[in-house]
């Protein structure tokens, strides 16, 4: 959705058009001056056409730069759409998070009230003081407006996923994927090795290198001579009745203070440094992959650490808390303070599942390639 509705992916797809049109304007052929001079002396008159002949093929050396330059700017919708991959992908697992954040916030609502009718009940068979219960109704009212705030939360994810999808603000939106589902072991030699393959920034390195190349092969033309032929007549008085003059002016220029070697080494620099800067990307998006996996692979333990441990154990000492409470063998604090540690916890491991998959966007935007 976002790829067809994206308004810098829009803009972006406009710059085609532009590029095309510069393979066109590079393809005119100069026009013709037609040129005209009266005189007082004989001939009288004398109109001229003056043509530009372009020699050394710079008219396809001309073409060749600009089919090149289209080229990068296919390349530049590619890039612009990975980072868009990777903006959807983060803006969509944080509306996920926001909405299970919002589901925990409900939670923590029920279990509130939950603990505020056992405080009730204890108070009414005269087991605690009313301290006791006006504590309960006070964690009550704080989940509720902690509840307000993530609603909130909520929308502005919403928002700005919306807003890459170039939707309304407050549009629904179904989210299929989940969290809690994440992808199956991802090889870092076997992703190096599509990277290198097939990355944009790798594609747009060799596309430089190949428009500069082209650039240099126009210097190299350019420094061949064109012709500028004028071929005229000329218009005698009544004494020469029907014979008018023909002559024919051929022009040159001489290459004695420009010769085009400025432009010539400037390109043959640019090819160097575009060379060594296609070195410089491939080295550094080794490196980003590397990088990129490494966090990934935490942010994958860190998961199931929450999982197999903190989770579990979290959730029991809020279930015998709460029981312990309900028999009147600890008190509501120490029932509060649990069940709080137990949101947070959780809360955390919804932060620790958003981790994961920012890890995994950033790992597919450094590799260039869809995972």
């Amino acid at each position: 959705m976002a790829e067809h509705n994206n308004l810098q992916i829009a803009a972006v797809r406009r710059r085609r058009a532009v590029a095309e049109a510069a393979i066109l304007i590079a393809g005119e052929r100069p026009n013709p001056n037609f040129i005209t001079a009266y005189t007082r002396s004989e001939p009288r008159v004398q109109p001229s056409v003056s043509q530009l002949i372009e020699m050394g093929g710079k008219r396809g050396r001309r073409i060749d730069v600009a089919r090149n330059e289209l080229r990068l700017t296919e390349l530049d919708l590619d890039a612009a759409l990975r980072t868009l991959r990777h903006d959807v992908r983060a803006a969509y697992f944080n509306l996920g998070l926001a909405r299970n954040t919002l589901v925990l916030g409900q939670q923590a609502v029920d279990q509130a009230r939950e603990l505020a009718d056992i405080a009730r009940t204890r108070f009414e068979a005269g087991d605690i003081a009313q301290f006791e219960v006006l504590q309960a109704n006070l964690a009550v009212d704080r989940a509720t407006n902690d509840l307000a705030r993530l609603e909130n939360s909520e929308r502005i994810a919403r928002a700005i996923m919306n807003q890459l999808l170039n939707r309304a603000t407050d549009a629904a939106l179904d989210l299929r994927d989940s969290l809690f589902v994440r992808p199956g072991s991802i090889s870092t030699p076997e992703l190096i090795g599509r990277a290198l393959q097939s990355n944009v920034d790798l594609r747009t390195a060799d596309q430089q290198i190949a428009t500069e190349q082209s650039r240099l092969k126009l210097a190299r033309a350019q420094r061949v001579p064109d012709l500028t032929l004028q071929p005229g007549l000329e218009s005698f008085d009544s004494a020469f009745p029907g014979h008018p003059g023909f002559n024919m002016q051929v022009t040159v220029p001489l290459p004695i203070f420009n010769r085009g070697t400025a432009e010539i080494k400037r390109s043959s620099a640019m090819l160097e440094q575009l060379e060594a800067e296609r070195d410089a990307t491939r080295q550094r998006v080794s490196s980003d992959i590397g990088r990129a996996a490494l966090n990934l692979e935490s942010a994958r333990k860190q998961v199931e650490f929450y999982e197999s441990r903190l989770l579990p154990e979290a959730e029991r000492v809020r279930e015998l808390a709460n029981e312990a409470y309900r028999i009147g063998q600890t008190s509501l604090l120490s029932v509060i303070d649990a069940t709080r540690n137990a949101r947070e916890v959780r809360q955390a491991y919804l932060q620790a599942l958003t981790d994961y998959q920012t890890a995994l966007a950033d790992l597919e935007q450094a590799a260039g390639v869809k995972m």
